[in-house]
């Protein structure tokens, strides 16, 4: 027995093993982290959830009146619009068509139409309107969906920046142009103060957080993107009121936005557009 307990067992480099039987290992310098990392409330500072907290309310109180649709869904055809025509209103006289082929448009007598194709054909005196064409127009002119088409449509009244003058005005090829790093804007309409556009985003693309000093609309035409907190996905829409604030705007992915509003100064990087031959707007 005796030869047995003073028997030496060495590990794989030679080195001497503790007996089984003999007394433990003592705590090292390890043991008093180990404690510590067991004790420890595991809590945030005071002063860091505070300001977590503070930057949770200013998120919602910014965002409170905005609207947010991730994926409008269409309605039967509803009360004012014509058989072959599915609608769904996103906000006061802004809605989302589905027109069968060969639905027509309702002729309002007064106001101005601002239409976006976004799948189909739509026909009307001397215009013709396919995939991203964008018309402005006045709201007696006919108009014909000449396959299954949907559409943005919005109905300006008297008070609103956008009115029609003269004929018809449709857009079908785009001038773009840079705003800041991965951003470029294709003007669509500009009158009054407001602006209609396009902005194609590249992956990783950044504008940074603003206020709204007009009311503003968004549709996302393709992909998806970080409007603050809100991910608007391919489809969805978002009404921001004047007055409201946007969080940093954010891509991931490629991403294709119709806007309606006014382009606020700490959007656009001057620098970066004079870098590339463009005056500052």
């Amino acid at each position: 027995m005796n030869r047995l307990l003073e028997t030496t067992h060495h590990d794989a480099l030679g080195e001497a093993l503790p007996h089984r039987y003999g007394q433990a290992a003592q705590p090292g310098p390890a043991s008093e982290l180990t404690v510590a990392l067991a004790t420890s409330s595991r809590q945030p500072p005071a002063d860091l959830s505070q300001r977590l907290f503070a930057r949770v309310a200013a998120s919602a109180n910014d965002s409170a009146n905005i609207i947010n649709i991730r994926r409008p869904r269409l309605t039967a055809p509803q009360s004012g619009w014509p058989d072959g025509i599915q609608a769904r209103n996103l906000r006061g006289q802004t809605w989302l068509l589905d027109l069968e082929a060969g639905a027509r448009l309702p002729s309002k007598a007064a106001g101005t139409y601002e239409i976006l194709v976004l799948e189909g054909n739509l026909l009307g005196a001397n215009v013709e309107l396919n995939r991203q064409g964008y018309l402005l127009c006045s709201a007696d002119l006919p108009l014909q969906a000449r396959t299954a088409t949907r559409m943005y449509l919005r109905l300006h009244g008297k008070s609103d920046p956008f009115q029609a003058t003269g004929d018809a005005k449709a857009l079908t090829e785009l001038n773009w142009q840079p705003l800041r790093e991965g951003v470029d804007v294709a003007q669509l309409h500009a009158q009054n103060g407001a602006v209609t556009m396009f902005a194609r985003f590249a992956p990783g693309a950044r504008v940074p957080a603003h206020p709204h000093d007009i009311d503003e609309e968004c549709l996302m035409v393709e992909g998806d993107l970080f409007l603050g907190d809100v991910l608007l996905p391919e489809g969805g829409f978002q009404f921001a009121p004047a007055g409201t604030r946007h969080g940093e705007l954010t891509a991931d992915m490629p991403c294709l936005l119709f806007f309606h509003g006014a382009v606020d100064a700490g959007a656009v990087d001057n620098s970066y557009r004079a870098d590339r031959g463009w005056p500052a707007l």
